[in-house]
């Protein structure tokens, strides 16, 4: 009888230690890992000011003819534009406007 008993209670400890070390294990899986400083809500406005000044100085440089400053002032104008939209409101659709701009009007620039 006593047999039996120690051997409940050794199978109650295992049981006990592994629902514990599952709800340790689960804790650590259901986080996700954090990395490094969340964005800045100003890093589209920085990235675009930084295409702005290498667009300003391409044209200064002569990299960027006459007839192509108009295509260039487009996409500028266009991606200011998305960029303020996206400080503005915010939101999820905006900002992924706002990258999609920063990237065309990076695309236009010469390299």
């Amino acid at each position: 009888m006593l047999l039996k008993a120690s051997h409940s209670r050794i199978a109650a400890r295992k049981i006990c230690l592994i629902l514990v070390m599952g709800g340790f294990l689960s804790a650590c899986a259901g986080t996700p890992p954090h990395h490094g400083v969340p964005p800045s809500p100003n890093a589209r406005l920085y990235a675009y000011l930084v295409a702005h000044g290498m667009a300003r100085g391409a044209v200064m440089s002569g990299q960027i003819k006459p007839q192509n400053i108009q295509q260039i002032a487009a996409v500028d104008l266009s991606a200011q534009k998305a960029v303020f939209t996206a400080l503005e409101r915010q939101t999820s659709r905006d900002n992924i406007k706002a990258d999609t701009a920063l990237t065309d009007f990076l695309d236009a620039l010469p390299r």
